[in-house]
């Protein structure tokens, strides 16, 4: 009996950021022998521009796969025509893929929430699904403490916080290692 291939299903907007969430498809599917792909992107029912769609998903992911090790590979591109959410997840439900991976940038679409799609799409996968954004650079994301992660660093993780921060946020954290025992006794590695 022949060994069953990883089924990956991958969903580009063909946008922008397109390209890292292929680069992040492909990085898994390397992992595994023989993978099995499949390329979706999905139009608005009653666009007219299916045609152009392929002719773009083609574009994008044909060169993607010309320096990867596809001897073994199965690629099939997709394009299909509904609610952008339900037709990704319903390919991965069809294909009973074993990992769908999507991006979440939120960045083209300013009325509505962030990674809305993507939002949506792991409500309704029945698979594991890697989300693919980039880091937030946004002013407010809180820098750490350099001190903080210099103790951390030494301490191979057994220690998380600098002299200055460790009473506030101590309380918040509970390391349990091999070995060790919870407050309780119930756990022992």
């Amino acid at each position: 009996m022949a060994a069953s291939r990883t089924r990956i299903v991958v969903a580009l907007d063909l946008l922008e950021y397109s390209e890292i969430v292929l680069e992040h498809a492909l990085d898994q599917a390397v992992r595994h022998d023989g993978p099995d792909l499949h390329f979706l992107a999905v139009v608005k029912r009653g666009a007219h521009e299916v045609e152009d769609v392929k002719k773009r998903l083609a574009a994008l992911v044909l060169p993607a796969l010309e320096g990867m090790p596809t001897t073994d590979w199965h690629a099939q591109l997709h394009v299909r025509e509904g609610n952008v959410p339900e037709e990704i997840a319903n390919l991965a439900a069809e294909v009973r893929a074993h990992l769908l991976v999507i991006g979440r940038f939120g960045l083209h679409h300013p009325r509505r929430g962030i990674g809305a799609t993507a939002g949506r799409v792991v409500e309704l996968a029945g698979c594991p699904t890697l989300v693919v954004g980039l880091a937030d650079q946004s002013a407010d994301a809180q820098a750490q403490c350099p001190a903080c992660v210099e103790i951390r660093a030494q301490s191979e993780g057994e220690r998380l916080f600098c002299a200055a921060h460790v009473s506030d946020r101590m309380r918040l954290s509970t390391i349990i290692t091999p070995g060790s025992t919870t407050a309780g006794g119930g756990l022992m590695w």
